[in-house]
Protein backbone atom coordinates (compact mmCIF):
# COMPACT_ATOMS: atom_id res chain seq x y z
CA UNK A 1 0.00 0.00 0.00
CA UNK A 2 1.01 3.39 -0.91
CA UNK A 3 1.68 6.21 1.43
CA UNK A 4 -0.58 9.42 0.79
CA UNK A 5 2.09 11.41 2.42
CA UNK A 6 6.24 10.53 3.08
CA UNK A 7 6.26 9.28 6.31
CA UNK A 8 8.77 11.10 9.22
CA UNK A 9 9.72 9.59 12.44
CA UNK A 10 10.62 12.15 15.25
CA UNK A 11 12.04 10.91 18.69
CA UNK A 12 11.48 12.98 21.98
CA UNK A 13 14.45 11.02 23.38
CA UNK A 14 15.33 10.91 27.45
CA UNK A 15 18.13 9.87 29.27
CA UNK A 16 17.83 8.73 33.15
CA UNK A 17 18.86 12.78 34.40
CA UNK A 18 15.21 13.69 32.72
CA UNK A 19 17.05 15.76 30.12
CA UNK A 20 15.95 15.59 26.18
CA UNK A 21 18.10 16.01 22.98
CA UNK A 22 17.31 18.56 20.83
CA UNK A 23 19.26 19.11 17.14
CA UNK A 24 20.02 22.28 15.38
CA UNK A 25 19.94 20.87 11.76
CA UNK A 26 22.72 21.67 9.07
CA UNK A 27 22.01 24.78 7.10
CA UNK A 28 19.58 26.05 9.42
CA UNK A 29 21.29 29.56 8.96
CA UNK A 30 19.66 30.13 6.22
CA UNK A 31 15.97 29.64 7.77
CA UNK A 32 17.18 31.03 11.33
CA UNK A 33 18.90 28.27 13.42
CA UNK A 34 15.62 26.76 14.99
CA UNK A 35 15.77 23.66 16.80
CA UNK A 36 13.97 20.36 16.12
CA UNK A 37 14.03 17.08 18.12
CA UNK A 38 15.82 14.48 16.06
CA UNK A 39 14.10 12.91 13.18
CA UNK A 40 14.36 11.24 9.22
CA UNK A 41 12.49 9.82 6.65
CA UNK A 42 10.89 6.27 6.67
CA UNK A 43 12.42 4.34 4.06
CA UNK A 44 9.81 2.45 1.26
CA UNK A 45 7.92 0.23 3.60
CA UNK A 46 9.36 0.69 6.87
CA UNK A 47 7.38 1.35 9.30
CA UNK A 48 7.63 4.50 11.21
CA UNK A 49 8.30 2.48 14.64
CA UNK A 50 11.31 1.10 12.49
CA UNK A 51 12.34 4.75 11.27
CA UNK A 52 13.12 5.70 15.02
CA UNK A 53 15.18 3.39 15.81
CA UNK A 54 17.12 3.18 12.47
CA UNK A 55 17.46 7.13 12.48
CA UNK A 56 18.60 6.91 16.11
CA UNK A 57 21.34 4.66 14.92
CA UNK A 58 22.43 5.90 11.72
CA UNK A 59 22.05 9.56 12.57
CA UNK A 60 22.95 9.77 16.26
CA UNK A 61 25.35 6.78 16.94
CA UNK A 62 22.41 6.06 19.36
CA UNK A 63 20.22 2.75 20.53
CA UNK A 64 16.65 3.82 21.34
CA UNK A 65 13.86 2.17 23.43
CA UNK A 66 10.23 3.33 22.16
CA UNK A 67 8.14 3.75 24.91
CA UNK A 68 5.07 5.60 23.53
CA UNK A 69 3.85 6.37 19.90
CA UNK A 70 1.89 9.77 19.25
CA UNK A 71 -0.29 9.55 16.70
CA UNK A 72 0.49 11.22 13.17
CA UNK A 73 0.50 14.71 12.51
CA UNK A 74 0.75 16.56 9.23
CA UNK A 75 3.32 18.69 9.46
CA UNK A 76 5.51 20.51 6.83
CA UNK A 77 9.34 19.99 6.56
CA UNK A 78 11.02 21.63 3.86
CA UNK A 79 8.28 22.77 2.04
CA UNK A 80 6.30 19.66 1.75
CA UNK A 81 3.59 18.00 3.75
CA UNK A 82 4.75 14.94 5.46
CA UNK A 83 3.13 12.52 8.05
CA UNK A 84 4.96 13.01 11.18
CA UNK A 85 5.15 10.53 14.10
CA UNK A 86 6.73 11.54 17.52
CA UNK A 87 7.83 8.79 19.56
CA UNK A 88 8.88 8.71 23.34
CA UNK A 89 11.75 7.38 23.79
CA UNK A 90 14.57 5.89 26.18
CA UNK A 91 18.84 5.93 25.42
CA UNK A 92 19.79 2.68 26.01
CA UNK A 93 23.06 2.72 24.49
CA UNK A 94 25.69 4.41 23.05
CA UNK A 95 26.25 8.70 23.47
CA UNK A 96 25.10 10.70 20.61
CA UNK A 97 27.28 12.42 17.85
CA UNK A 98 26.03 15.61 15.77
CA UNK A 99 26.09 13.23 12.63
CA UNK A 100 24.36 15.32 9.95
CA UNK A 101 23.69 18.03 12.34
CA UNK A 102 25.17 21.38 12.98
CA UNK A 103 24.94 20.31 17.02
CA UNK A 104 23.08 18.24 19.37
CA UNK A 105 22.22 19.32 23.26
CA UNK A 106 21.00 17.66 26.26
CA UNK A 107 18.53 20.08 27.56
CA UNK A 108 16.10 20.34 31.10
CA UNK A 109 12.45 19.90 30.06
CA UNK A 110 11.82 22.80 31.61
CA UNK A 111 14.79 25.15 29.58
CA UNK A 112 13.34 24.38 26.31
CA UNK A 113 11.78 27.22 26.37
CA UNK A 114 14.99 28.88 26.17
CA UNK A 115 15.01 27.75 22.05
CA UNK A 116 13.96 28.68 18.81
CA UNK A 117 12.41 25.45 17.54
CA UNK A 118 11.18 24.95 13.99
CA UNK A 119 7.15 24.94 13.42
CA UNK A 120 7.01 20.94 13.27
CA UNK A 121 8.48 20.86 16.90
CA UNK A 122 6.74 23.99 18.57
CA UNK A 123 3.40 22.05 19.56
CA UNK A 124 5.55 19.04 21.08
CA UNK A 125 7.59 21.85 23.42
CA UNK A 126 4.70 23.47 24.46
CA UNK A 127 3.05 20.51 25.62
CA UNK A 128 6.27 18.99 27.31
CA UNK A 129 6.82 22.41 29.01
CA UNK A 130 2.90 22.32 30.17
CA UNK A 131 3.27 18.95 31.25
CA UNK A 132 6.32 19.46 33.44
CA UNK A 133 4.99 21.90 35.84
Amino acid sequence: MRRRRPLYAAGIIERLDHHVLIALASGSEEHGRLWQFPRGPAEPNESAEAAMRRVARQELGIEVEIILGQPPLVEDIDGQAVELRYFFCDLTTGAPQAGRYDEIRWVSKAHLREYDFDRASAPVVQWLLESNT
